[in-house]
């Protein structure tokens, strides 16, 4: 391990390494020395890298991870769809937090205008992709389209639209869920130039009116 990567991963484990280490030999002697095979110990072991650097506020992007734990990013992806169906998928908050996500990727600037109607929004995760594809589906929305790029998702404006507008329902926002709430009022304006700040705004105030009247549109770019 070089000295960027033990860096990368003292700042994942900062604070969680005894309850790193306690967690995962409760998992892995559960049912006997040896009983978990590889590909089971690699999912819990990611499982719990992800675990702890959500709880220590950062979020790799699937290069990272690559880089850190010297795989391909096929296989990163897959370690992500099946942490979620295994792990995150039994939290009765899971949903809740995958619609904190698709809020988080927006105000974090991974959203682009594609002319009039289209938007795209750079999605990594696999497992927060199959969420959003399933709600699509439910809604009777039109599928997502995929170009060379499989992350960069483009959607019908009005799709996305309706996505949020059934985000703010489920989990309450303008109704105190102030979790959500600060994740939408904490919008990272500087990533955008002026004319797609208006645009960001008047998508979110289409979609969210009872939060976005509290949230003043900035100018410059």
């Amino acid at each position: 391990m070089n000295q960027r990567q033990k860096n990368l991963i003292d700042k994942v484990t900062k604070g969680k390494e005894k309850e790193f280490l306690s967690e995962f030999l409760e998992h892995f002697l559960d049912k006997g020395l040896g009983s978990l095979n590889k590909s089971e110990t690699d999912i819990f072991i990611f499982h719990l890298l992800d675990k702890f650097q959500n709880e220590n506020g950062l979020s790799l992007s699937n290069y990272e991870w690559s880089s850190l734990l010297k795989i391909s990013e096929r296989k990163i992806k897959n370690l992500r769809l099946q942490v979620g169906i295994r792990y995150a998928s039994d939290n009765e908050e899971d949903e809740f937090h995958l619609w904190l996500r698709l809020l988080e990727l927006i105000s974090e600037g991974y959203i682009e205008f594609d002319g009039k109607d289209k938007v795209i929004v750079t999605i990594e995760n696999p497992y927060l992709l199959r969420f959003i594809e399933h709600q699509l589906k439910t809604l009777k929305l039109p599928t997502t389209d995929y170009g060379f790029n499989k992350e960069r998702v483009k959607l019908k404006t009005t799709s996305l639209e309706k996505l949020l507008a059934t985000a703010a329902e489920e989990i309450k926002l303008g109704k105190g869920n102030t979790k959500a709430e600060a994740k939408l009022k904490a919008i990272k304006w500087d990533l955008f130039k002026k004319e797609k700040k208006k645009q960001v705004f008047e998508l979110l105030q289409r979609s969210l009116p009872s939060l976005m009247k509290n949230i003043v549109m900035p100018t410059g770019g």
